[in-house]
């Protein structure tokens, strides 16, 4: 019979080797983007894309956004849309669409601190996990010319490993959204 000493030892030891082969990702807090794709909202609100597109075009719902050629809707906008229980935004004849309110950025990056690590526990991540977590198209990361070109903040580790900082890429996404309409941002051919 083994001691019951050597047991919570050998348990122990197995839970820190688990743990070691999971990995410090296995480990990340929750991180949410403070934009939603049309994929995002459309899944959210149980409607099709296409739908979100016709509102879009008829002034319905909140205000749309764009990074690029991708349709992008503030998270906090959002919320504030539902918590009105609004049916329709339709604008007047002559008037713009789903207007925003002057501070919508500045309120969603503050939105979205709440779910950031601690500002001495910053974590930085690949491509693809920047990619996952913002809806942002992986090459727009991981091509050297796109980040060049779209300067995205990130990190040259040992001259090779490429890393990004979450709360760096909300910030720059933020900025660099457009209202829908506008052709102010170098689209994403």
């Amino acid at each position: 019979m083994i001691p019951s000493a050597d047991l919570n030892r050998a348990r122990e030891a197995d839970t820190r080797e688990h743990e070691l082969r999971r990995g410090p990702r296995s480990q990340l807090p929750k991180i949410r983007c403070p934009v939603l794709s049309e994929l995002q909202l459309a899944a959210r609100w149980n409607v099709t894309p296409k739908t979100l597109q016709r509102w879009c075009a008829e002034g319905i719902g909140p205000p749309s956004w764009r990074i690029g050629k991708q349709p992008r809707y503030l998270e906090s906008e959002v919320d504030a849309f539902e918590r009105k229980a609004q049916v329709a935004r339709k604008s007047v004849a002559g008037s713009s669409l789903s207007r925003s309110s002057p501070t919508a950025l500045k309120e969603a990056i503050e939105w979205s601190a709440a779910f950031w690590p601690p500002a001495g526990e910053r974590i930085l991540l690949d491509c693809h996990e920047v990619s996952s977590i913002t809806g942002l198209p992986t090459y727009w990361l991981a091509e050297r010319s796109e980040r060049s070109r779209l300067s995205v903040p990130h990190y040259v580790l040992g001259g090779k490993v490429i890393r990004f900082c979450i709360e760096q890429i909300f910030r720059w996404g933020l900025d660099h959204l457009v209202p829908r309409g506008s052709s102010d941002l170098p689209s994403d051919a």
